[in-house]
């Protein structure tokens, strides 16, 4: 306990110092706009964080949270500035800055059957030469890492049998093969339990105490306050706080981002700050919404409409798959099947029904093989389906086009949306 606190405490002093030069930040962003299409995403983001910082980024759905990592670590091209350890991003070639920032994304989907460590190894690829495989030496920093998580007993183990958690750990391995001093997490502990959660954000805070940096996306407020000492709340793509946690987590603060009358104040018990939204019912009349998804790509989707208070159903799943683990842990109905086959007859006509019997059908941003294909033809039956479409479907098809096919006909009737605007479609 009091390792932990002192790591907390030096945390803390990280984002209090003042006259540091400027070669203690790791990130300096100036002036960021990012727009899709005509549409602005991000709005003048600016932001300077230090070496050794563990910051969370929060903020209802399509804040723009995930948008910004990506900006960070290049992915996407905003304008404005962004500096790491004082070089323009922009002027930097994919391996320099795969250098220098590492990220691991939300969607952990792994559709091919590779062994754990060969995941695991491709953290090293920003230190390979041309026409030059992995030695020795990147085998050795890949399990050492893989020891760190406690994943190394996964080393020849398919990634496709190993169950959600495991996987999130075994990805976090590999971001830290990566070795860079500046780590970005999107929703880190998204299909973990909760010993697994303290773990990743143990290894978070010791990542931090050895000078390295960590930014986190995360969607819930009190896993943030409890873990980061440096909060940045956004809402529609701006921010509108930031600072210390205690200073950002305020009652006005969350009803300017969330829109909700939140009562913040200091648990007696674990001595964390903690919220409470006075007067939240559940919907009396609550709409039927079944989910088409699997390989982590419902997850999100479910806590959503959980938290909004429909009665949701999903299916296909197969179990060790990370949505139906999700989906137990908020007590949802789940269609189950065996895994490594194809959807039998049962769970097919069960999936059918579910859909049926459903006001809205979501078919979620899922990959598509010959194993799950049945579950476009179910899609087939909704009387009112959603297409949440937020990667092109052509690099999500594995069947050789015959998914590719039935989705197309599928989006002939449906409503397509993304996963941040979602919620104008289930309102």
């Amino acid at each position: 306990m009091k390792g932990n606190e002192m790591k907390e405490n030096t945390a803390k002093e990280n984002i209090t110092r003042e006259g540091n030069a400027a070669q203690d930040y790791v990130l300096e962003i100036t002036g960021l706009d990012y727009y899709i299409d005509d549409v602005q995403i991000l709005k003048n983001i600016n932001l300077k964080i230090m070496h050794g910082e563990f910051v969370g980024i929060i903020g209802p759905n399509g804040a723009g949270k995930t948008t910004l990592l990506k900006c960070i670590n290049g992915i996407n091209t905003p304008g404005g500035l962004v500096k790491i350890k004082n070089r323009d991003i922009g002027k930097l070639n994919e391996k320099q800055v795969a250098r220098e920032v590492a990220l691991m994304s939300q969607n952990t989907a792994i559709t091919f059957p590779f062994p754990s460590i060969d995941v695991v190894l491709t953290g090293r690829y920003p230190y390979l030469g041309f026409a030059r495989g992995e030695s020795m030496e990147d085998y050795n920093v890949a399990r050492k890492y893989m020891r760190y998580t406690d994943t190394l007993q996964f080393e020849n183990r398919e990634i496709t049998k190993v169950s959600g958690g495991e996987r999130q750990r075994i990805l976090f391995a590999k971001l830290l093969t990566q070795e860079t001093d500046l780590v970005l997490l999107d929703e880190p502990a998204s299909n973990l339990d909760i010993a697994h959660v303290e773990q990743i954000f143990t290894y978070c805070r010791e990542l931090c105490c050895a000078g390295k940096t960590v930014i986190a996306a995360m969607h819930d407020l009190k896993t943030a306050s409890k873990y980061c000492p440096r909060l940045i709340l956004l809402k529609d793509g701006e921010i509108i706080a930031d600072g210390a946690t205690g200073e950002v987590l305020t009652s006005e603060n969350l009803s300017k981002a969330y829109g909700v009358n939140a009562l913040v104040y200091r648990n007696r018990i674990t001595g964390l700050l903690d919220v409470y939204i006075p007067g939240f019912e559940m919907r009396k009349e609550k709409k039927r919404i079944h989910i088409i998804g699997g390989g982590g790509s419902a997850s999100g989707v479910i806590r959503q409409l959980f938290e909004m208070g429909f009665d949701i159903s999903i299916g296909v799943l197969t179990h060790g798959d990370s949505d139906s683990a999700c989906a137990e842990v908020f007590g949802i109905k789940r269609v189950i099947d065996k895994p490594f086959s194809g959807i039998s007859d049962e769970a097919f006509e069960e999936n059918v029904k579910y859909i049926k019997e459903s006001e809205l059908t979501i078919l979620c941003n899922m990959p598509f093989g010959i194993l799950n294909l049945r579950n476009l033809d179910a899609a087939a039956h909704a009387s009112n389906l959603a297409i949440i479409e937020d990667d092109s479907p052509e690099t999500r098809d594995f069947t050789g086009g015959e998914a590719l096919e039935i989705y197309n006909e599928l989006k002939r009737k449906a409503v397509v949306t993304t996963f941040a605007r979602l919620h104008e479609v289930i309102q």
